[in-house]
């Protein structure tokens, strides 16, 4: 029987549907069962969330490369799916994930660490702008939008969300309240990715665009999202090509060895390791002497 060629993606991504129906069932089960359940129990439900809502990032961050349902009318409901499962506004995400890959976390790239900033800082910095300080983050995600079309499924994307939030406060608001601390908790797990996908990267080395991951639990259960610098290089290629893509990179030369490691970025040796890289990158960025303005003299010229 002829193998599937991992080049071209499924007009249906079995795997990743699976995922993204598993959330699907979380949800329905946390609103039909929520008014009768124990304390213990709403809050169990919560961490389970958690995990299930980090699984779906992996589902997410594929589908906005290459769509896990390209049928045209499924693939836009996906995606709004998809924004509610991990609570980002879809189009706004899409255009600030883009961005990343514009700059891959160099100048310019509107989720980079700011200078002197930490890992937990950047992490929760993130995690709640979008639901507590929006208007910048708003902002530049509208003026990138393309055409009236995306404008409009921006602000759809944020009724779906922020609107859905909304309808559970009034109409339970302890389910509300509950839903929006398990997105924030997950949210702040999702910003850690794109720290460890980057520590000790180099925006403008072809070759060290960020760092990959060989390890074959976190390959295995998150689609290949380890093997970063080939999706920062091909990031239109799908996730069961990223593997023998690395692989090639690495035989001709296009992937520095130093960012080829084997531990999972959701080890606890990674997570340690990503934090004293911030601490030290801080260190540093704080102690740099600030540039002086050159003085200008008046005068005429010789």
């Amino acid at each position: 029987m002829p193998q599937p060629d991992s080049r071209v993606a499924p007009v249906l991504d079995v795997p990743n549907l699976a995922v993204h129906a598993l959330w699907g069932a979380w949800f329905t089960g946390v609103l039909w069962g929520w008014s009768s359940w124990s304390p213990g129990l709403r809050t169990a439900a919560m961490a389970v969330g958690v995990a299930v809502m980090f699984w779906n990032y992996a589902v997410l961050h594929n589908h906005m490369h290459v769509p896990i349902a390209r049928p045209r009318a499924l693939k836009w409901l996906v995606s709004r799916t998809l924004g509610l499962a991990c609570g980002f506004a879809y189009r706004a995400y899409y255009i600030h994930h883009f961005n990343h890959h514009r700059y891959n976390d160099g100048p310019g790239d509107w989720g980079r660490p700011r200078p002197g900033e930490g890992a937990l800082h950047y992490c929760l910095r993130w995690a709640l702008t979008p639901w507590f300080w929006p208007w910048e983050a708003v902002g530049l995600v509208w003026k990138s939008c393309k055409t009236r079309g995306q404008r409009l499924e921006l602000l759809l994307d944020f009724v779906v969300v922020d609107g859905t939030l909304l309808a559970l406060f009034a109409w339970q608001p302890s389910l509300g309240l509950s839903l929006l601390a398990m997105l924030l908790v997950g949210q702040t797990c999702i910003h850690y990715l794109n720290l460890a996908a980057h520590a000790g990267s180099d925006s403008t080395d072809r070759t060290a665009l960020a760092v990959t991951s060989t390890s074959r639990f976190y390959n295995r259960w998150f689609f290949n999202a380890g093997y970063h610098q080939a999706h920062h290089l091909k990031p239109q290629a799908p996730w069961r090509a990223l593997p023998a893509l690395t692989e090639e990179l690495v035989r001709q030369g296009q992937h520095r060895p130093s960012l080829y490691v084997e531990p999972a970025p959701i080890h606890p040796a990674w997570i340690a390791g990503v934090a004293a890289f911030r601490r030290a990158t801080s260190e540093r960025e704080r102690r740099a002497p600030v540039p002086r303005p050159v003085a200008r003299t008046s005068g005429t010229s010789s």
